[in-house]
């Protein structure tokens, strides 16, 4: 019908039309969202476990990390410089525990100024030999305190070898993360693109505002602008990750994967029976993989090069100290001389000379007094590294406990949650009922979720890495 302004009216025929025109758009915003849902799904666990947690085919779980580990330890120039240390100490335990070189010695005596010159009977040409001869005990104090600094850079080296590894492992992760993080992203602002499409064509038939179009671009320019972010962090992450390797920053890593073993550890069958202790305490995922507190921590203090260091500095600062009690006794000099004269009897000499220690108070007590204060400030150095170790793996363990708690309840509740509510706003934005703001923000709202789950995932695999090298050895 047409109204007296000329304008087209819809009668019963028209409004069915629109009607069913909103419905079958309705029924293209379902197909095009649930391929989309179901690839979302296929990316993240389900509340039965850890067996579907997936990686890209084309990645073999842990051994591209595996080799990237080991290129570290070979490459790295830290760990090369180290190894340099060890074998400078290591040559330095020879020399400390040998005599100093003898002296020789040629010289002549009573030499007239005036004739007859050699000839004279008074004068003497001489040849000697001499030798210090430390007081007993002190070589071998030297060649103690020479070991003990070999065992305190070897344990250095073994510090820097696991602080590479860690820093390996750290960096691959983070690659993780923003792997899965773009890959969800990209998930959604397809979906997002999808949606754009129907409300056009909803605005175009009058049945949807222009406003829900608008918001759905503004939600894609979000996505693009973190989209941005997680390629920068990605970039940041690849250089770290290429420093630690000495390779150059651009070197690609392709499909980086949590291995198979640390997935199944971070989302087992026990991560989704999350157990509240109290409102204080918080939600703990129970089944845990990793040993007791108690024993990581005494694992720890074993393993440890850094507490392997600290006993060898002792041991040498303890080598010192009883060198210096010996200083004030004295060392011997010997000499041996043989004196050749003209028509006179050769002639041999023979002397030991040793120090007088007349400044004893001022300077060997003194050096005494230095050792001992060195060596205590070891020993007190050597408590506060053990104690400080033992709460490093209590902070550890805790946020390992605080992961798997988290990703027990992304896998139990809190997606399937979001994927059952963002399926039901989408059919109610079907049939009308829901508009199109609370699908997006379903809709988002799922997207952080995935985010959070992947980022509690790489986070536990890094916590690990560093209860590792806080241990000193791999514990799953």
């Amino acid at each position: 019908p047409i109204s007296r302004s000329g304008v087209l009216q819809p009668g019963a025929s028209g409004l069915e039309r629109v009607r069913r025109t909103s419905r079958l758009l309705g029924w293209f915003v379902l197909t095009l969202a649930l391929p989309f849902q179901a690839a979302a799904q296929n990316a993240l666990p389900s509340a039965t476990g850890a067996d579907d947690v997936r990686v890209p085919r084309s990645a073999a779980p842990g051994s591209d990390l595996d080799r990237l580990v080991a290129h570290a330890l070979a490459e790295n120039p830290g760990i090369l410089a180290a190894r340099d240390w060890v074998e400078a100490a290591r040559a330095g335990i020879g020399p400390a525990a040998v005599l100093p070189d003898p002296m020789l010695g040629i010289g002549i005596t009573n030499f007239p100024q005036t004739e007859p010159g050699f000839s004279d009977f008074m004068t003497m040409k001489m040849v000697g030999i001499g030798q210090t001869l430390p007081f007993p005990g002190k070589l071998d104090l030297r060649r103690r305190v020479a070991e003990a600094e070999l065992a305190a850079v070897d344990a250095r080296l073994a510090a820097t070898r696991l602080e590479v590894e860690k820093e390996v492992k750290r960096a691959y992760y983070e690659l993780v993360f923003n792997d899965r993080a773009l890959e969800v992203l990209r998930n959604n602002e397809t979906l997002l693109t999808n949606f754009i499409r129907v409300t056009e064509a909803r605005y175009g038939v009058g049945t949807g505002g222009h406003q829900d179009v608008l918001k759905a671009r503004v939600e894609v320019g979000r996505l693009a602008e973190e989209a941005a972010r997680l390629t920068e962090q990605r970039g940041a992450a690849l250089a770290r990750l290429n420093a630690v390797l000495n390779r150059p920053s651009e070197t690609r890593v392709v499909a980086p994967a949590v291995p198979e073993r640390l997935a199944r550890a971070a989302v087992g069958e026990g991560a989704t029976e999350i157990h509240f202790a109290s409102a204080a305490l918080g939600a703990r995922a129970l089944g845990s993989p990793l040993p007791p507190l108690s024993e990581l921590q005494e694992q720890a203090i074993l393993n440890s090069p850094e507490i392997r260091e600290h006993e060898a500095m002792i041991a040498g600062q303890a080598a010192r100290l009883e060198l210096a009690g010996k200083a004030h006794l004295p060392d011997f000099d010997l000499s041996l001389q043989y004196g050749q004269r003209a028509d006179r009897p050769d002639m041999i000499s023979a002397m030991v000379s040793v120090p007088i220690p007349i400044h004893k108070g001022n300077k060997q007590d003194l050096e005494v007094k230095e050792a001992q204060a060195r060596l205590s400030a070891h020993q007190a150095e050597h408590h506060e590294k053990a104690n400080a170790l033992r709460a490093r793996v209590a902070e550890l363990y805790a946020g390992l406990d605080r992961d798997r708690a988290q990703l027990g309840l992304f896998v139990k509740s809190i997606i399937p949650q979001g994927r059952g509510s963002l399926e039901s706003a989408t059919a109610g934005f079907q049939v009308g009922r829901i508009d199109f703001l609370t699908l997006l923000d379903n809709q988002a709202t799922l997207y952080n979720y995935e985010t959070q789950y992947f980022r509690s995932l790489t986070s536990f695999a890094q916590g690990l890495a560093e209860l590792e090298r806080a241990v000193g050895k791999e514990i799953l």
